[in-house]
């Protein structure tokens, strides 16, 4: 942002200025660019002769609309003092197109100094935000399967159920359950058993279209919410998630080999339109997938949600 002030046509003002690690750029009263140290070059990908009377302060921002948004944080007191912003997160545009996260500390400069101009010292936050980013993703993902985790799988299911219940349309949910895993990690070893655990996770993926979301819920089950879809077309991607499983797992009870243990999935589905208790949407999709399990596994069971009848799942 920011403006041209006698003082920073000195010699010293002009180095110290140019040794600044954080960019700084300056604009005149009408909002042209009269300053723009090295570090506002190297940041932004412009020769400083190519912007200080040329560039408009909005085309390094996203938008003319956004300028006048800063413009007017400026003469209120919301980042600071009324004429100043202090430590105001947002973003430029490099000459590339690019946006680049920033900190933005800025001042109106008085009448002596050039009236209604200002200047600004942008932190680059991109580090930061990358870490922020890597930090956020590790606290929702599970290490082993790469899936999100069962904290995760709370918020998701949160909004969802708000969004079925204020829209009226259904919001299914798959539970998937291992079976025989205690006997994989019993005789052939945890990694064995984690191994197969991936496995799962790439059934999911691979069988799950690009809306659906999935959890690893903790041990050996899993979550899957598929939004804006019924108990019936759940119950089909269901049949493609097992199917899946027992094509790529070496200890698949489709193999028809002398495998040592035979695992393959349970899963379990119903439906919602979020005019209900969170709770109980997953105790019913829970209790669907033991009744697959305790009708022998590998198969797919659902509840729907007018009838609450147990139904096995026919593909």
């Amino acid at each position: 942002m920011s403006i041209g002030f006698k003082s920073m046509n000195m010699i010293d003002s002009r180095t110290l200025i140019d040794l600044c690690p954080d960019p700084i750029i300056g604009v005149d009263a009408k909002g042209k660019i009269n300053l723009f140290n090295s570090a506002a070059e190297r940041l932004l990908g412009y020769d400083s002769a190519q912007v200080v009377g040329a560039l408009h302060i909005a085309e390094i921002y996203t938008s003319f609309e956004h300028a006048k948004e800063i413009k007017r944080l400026m003469d209120s007191d919301e980042y600071g003092e009324r004429g100043f912003i202090e430590g105001y997160e947002t973003v430029l545009k490099s000459k590339w197109g690019c946006e680049i996260p920033i900190r933005l500390s800025a001042s109106l400069l008085d009448e002596d100094h050039g009236g209604a101009g200002s200047v600004g010292f942008f932190h680059d936050m991109t580090d930061r935000k990358r870490l922020e980013e890597k930090l956020k993703k590790q606290s929702i993902t599970d290490e082993l399967t790469g899936l999100f985790n069962q904290r995760h799988f709370y918020g998701v299911l949160s909004v969802e159920m708000d969004r079925a219940e204020r829209y009226q349309t259904p919001l299914s949910l798959v539970c998937v359950d291992l079976d025989n895993l205690k006997q994989v990690n019993d005789q052939l070893g945890h990694l064995e058993g984690d191994r197969i655990l991936r496995d799962v996770s790439r059934a999911l993926q691979e069988s799950c279209r690009s809306v659906d979301v999935c959890f690893r819920y903790g041990g050996d089950e899993f979550m899957v919410l598929l939004p804006q879809t019924d108990c019936i077309e759940s119950a089909q991607l269901a049949e493609r998630i097992r199917r899946r499983f027992n094509e790529i797992c070496s200890y698949s009870v489709d193999l028809g080999n002398s495998v040592i243990l035979n695992a393959s999935l349970s899963l379990g589905v119903t439906d919602t339109l979020g005019d209900e208790d969170v709770d109980h949407f997953i105790q019913r999709a829970d209790l669907a997938m033991y009744e697959a399990k305790n009708a022998g596994g590998n198969r797919t069971m659902m509840i729907k949600r007018q009838v609450a009848d147990k139904v096995e799942a026919e593909m």
